[in-house]
Order: structure tokens, then sequence, then C-alpha cells
């Protein structure tokens, strides 16, 4: 593990343990909030970067954390995985839609646009709870819903913004990035644990991504 370096502030909606693990082993002192912490409560925590996680909802269920991104864009480094991708992509300015089929698995292949390279990487499936029911012996009895899963369209993006991963299976939408405001974003899960491990190195990229704006404030 590196010597502890930038501070980030971790928006949780379902985040994953090993995604807060992979940002530690680069350095990073993570605080998690609440979904619905204000912008202007993380601003005063002077963080380095700001990520937002993975989650089992619609974007558009959360209209106020896109509030939330509009807020910290161009002030900090951010970054998005899975429902975090989706809540930069509405907050650019970008529409989301819910796909036919959803990703399922550990083997989706997707190509890093900028170098070439495929990364194969994994997405869990979409489901949520829809209704809990006594059973015998109290037992509780989950019963779930199947969701689709949201794609942002590139298409309504503003000029700028850069697709920098697609999903080879259908062509989706599956990494962003914002240069000049210093936004990145993914579709998927680089810290899948036990694997694949592919995309881990953009934990490392966000890391230098937020050592470089600070060096230039």
């Amino acid at each position: 593990m590196e010597k502890i370096t930038v501070l980030v502030i971790a928006y949780d909606f379902g985040i994953k343990h090993n995604i807060l693990r992979r940002l530690a082993s680069y350095g990073c002192k993570i605080t998690v909030v609440p979904s619905t912490w204000p912008a202007s409560e993380t601003l005063k925590m002077k963080p380095d970067g700001v990520l937002f996680s993975n989650g089992p909802g619609d974007p558009f269920a959360v209209p106020y954390a896109v509030e939330t991104v509009k807020e910290l864009r161009g002030k900090v480094p951010v970054f998005g995985i899975c429902m975090g991708h989706q809540l930069l992509g509405q907050a650019l300015g970008g529409k989301t839609f819910k796909m036919k089929f959803g990703h399922h698995g550990g083997n989706h292949p997707v190509r890093n646009m900028r170098n070439g390279s495929v990364e194969i990487r994994a997405q869990n499936p979409d489901v949520l709870p829809h209704k809990v029911v006594p059973c015998s012996r109290q037992y509780l009895l989950l019963f779930y819903i199947r969701i689709t899963t949201n794609a942002v369209d590139p298409a309504t993006l503003p000029k700028g913004v850069e697709v920098t991963h697609v999903n080879l299976n259908d062509g989706t939408c599956a990494g962003l990035a914002f240069p000049s405001l210093n936004i990145m974003s993914l579709q998927y899960h680089p810290e899948a644990s036990p694997g694949p491990h592919d995309s881990d190195s953009v934990f490392k990229e966000f890391t230098e991504l937020m050592k470089s704006v600070e060096q230039h404030t």
C-alpha cells in the first residue's frame, strides 16, 4: 500500500468495499458519505477528488444526485463507477436509456479506445428487492424484479466529452472522460474481486489525475 497522499470523498449508493480497498492501495484516504450529502459540505472538506459509486437503481430515481454532480463538476476531479457513470452522463447534459438486455457476468469484453486494448470486465446481475413476504419458521422470502441496465447515449453528450471505453458485445458506451473538467467514469466494475483485474489500473489513473490537479492549483 502506498503512502496516503490524497483525500477522496466517496458518495455511497451501495458502494462495494473493494472499490475502497483499491483506492486505498494507491494512497487514497477515503471518507464515505451518504448519497444525499450536500456538495457544499463536500467542498468544505477540501477533497482532492470525489467518487460516485455503483448502486442498484435507476439514475432517474435520484435527481438530487445529478444536481450534486453538477455542483461539483469543474471544482474537483470526479470519478464515477457503474451508476455513478450514469449520474455523470446526465449531469453533463447527456441522456441515459434502458437497454433491452442488461450486462451480466464476469467476462464482458470492453475496448479501451485510448490505447486499443481489450479488457475483460465484470458486471453483476442487476436486481432490486420487490417484496418481503412472511413465511413459516420465521423465514423471509424475497421476491426480485430484474431491471435492464441503463446506458449513456454518447450522441447526446456535449462537445469535449470522450467515449473512452466501448462494450464489444453491443457497442454501448462503457466509459467517459471530460478532460477539461477532470471527469472520468466507467459503466462496469474495475474493482471486481476475485477478478478479472484488467481494468484495475483505472484507480491509479484517478489517483494520478488528482495529484496532477493538486500540483497545478
